[in-house]
């Protein structure tokens, strides 16, 4: 299994996302124009950049794992 699977329909995933305001259910890694990342997390607590996606990840991963 990969790490970026969708299980749910994009709607549904929003709508859970929406429903679990303030707990670790989705991160986001974005492209910034200075060529690093913002990485933020759905619990609205955490962000943080990095210099590439696979750095961003990384963070992300690190967050969720510390965040259980």
């Amino acid at each position: 299994m990969t790490d970026n699977v969708m299980y749910d329909s994009p709607n549904e995933f929003m709508q859970d996302v929406a429903n679990n305001r303030g707990l670790c259910v989705a991160q986001s890694v974005l492209p910034q124009e200075d060529g690093t990342y913002l990485v933020e997390c759905a619990c609205e607590t955490w962000t943080t950049t990095a210099s590439s996606i696979e750095e961003g990840l990384r963070l992300a991963k690190a967050h969720t794992s510390s965040a259980a």
